[in-house]
C-alpha cells in the first residue's frame, strides 16, 4: 500500500492452494482478493522449477500481481520460456575441489551402515529388513500409515534432483550423493538451487549453509 510497486512476485509451497482461513475461505483466494482491492491484477500457477531450466524437481506456487494502469494486463504464465533442467550427473561431475563451501556434513555411523545397501537410484527400501534400526522397521511394517516415506533416497546421475529442503537430513529425500557414501557438499546443493559457484555461504556451522540454500528461491 505504501510503495505501490508495479509488480509483485510471491513464491510459496504448493500446500498454499489447499489451505483455508478460519472463516473457511481459501488462503489463495484471500491473497488474491487483498491484492485486487489494492489495485492489482492477480494470476497464479503451480510450477515445477525443472520445466524452467532449474536442475531440480521443485513444485512451488508463484503469484504475480500487476498494478492496474494504462495498458496493464494480468501476467500470462504461458509466456514464460521453458527449458528442461539438467540431470544430476551434469551438475556435479565438474565441480573443482578448490571451490569455497565444497565440503559436506558428515553422516552418522548408522547412516553410513545403511548406505552400503542402497544402490544408485535406490532408497531405504533397498536395505534388508534385519539391517534396519527398530524405528525404521516399525515404519516398514506399516507403510500405509506413514504414507510410504522414501528415506535415504539416492537419486541416480541420470535423474533430475528432488526438491532441495532446508533440513539436510537423510530422511529428507535427495541429500545423499549418487555413488559416494556422503551427503552432497554445500557447493553441490547450491548448484541444484542455481547459485553461482562464486557465491559464498556464511553462518554458524555447515548445517546453516544447507538451510540457507533450501530456503532460497532458485
Amino acid at each position: 500500500e505504501y510503495l505501490k510497486p508495479k509488480v509483485l512476485l510471491f513464491e510459496n509451497v504448493k500446500g498454499i492452494l489447499s489451505m483455508h482461513n478460519p472463516d473457511g475461505e481459501r488462503l489463495i483466494d484471500a491473497i488474491s482478493r487483498e491484492l485486487e482491492t489494492r489495485g492489482y491484477l492477480v494470476s497464479y500457477a503451480l510450477l515445477n522449477a525443472s520445466e524452467f531450466g532449474v536442475p531440480q524437481n521443485r513444485q512451488r506456487v508463484v503469484i504475480v500481481a500487476v498494478r492496474r494502469g494504462s495498458g496493464a494486463k494480468a501476467f500470462d504464465f504461458s509466456s514464460v520460456n521453458r527449458a528442461q533442467g539438467k540431470k544430476i550427473g551434469e551438475i556435479i561431475d565438474d565441480i573443482p575441489i578448490r571451490l569455497t563451501n565444497n565440503s559436506h556434513w558428515p553422516l552418522s555411523p548408522q547412516s553410513k551402515s545403511l548406505l552400503k545397501f542402497i544402490p544408485e537410484g535406490g532408497s531405504w527400501k533397498s536395505v534388508p529388513y534385519n539391517k534396519l534400526p527398530e524405528r525404521l522397521q516399525r515404519i516398514r511394517d506399516n507403510m500405509e500409515r506413514y504414507h510410504s516415506p522414501n528415506f535415504y533416497r539416492r537419486f541416480s546421475r541420470d535423474e533430475i534432483m528432488g526438491t532441495v529442503t532446508a533440513a539436510a537430513t537423510t530422511e529428507n529425500s535427495g541429500i545423499i550423493h549418487p555413488t559416494e557414501s556422503r551427503r552432497y557438499t554445500v557447493r553441490e546443493i547450491a548448484r541444484f538451487q542455481t547459485f553461482p559457484d562464486n557465491f559464498e555461504f556464511h553462518g554458524r556451522g555447515i548445517a546453516s549453509h544447507y538451510r540457507q540454500i533450501g530456503n532460497a528461491v532458485p
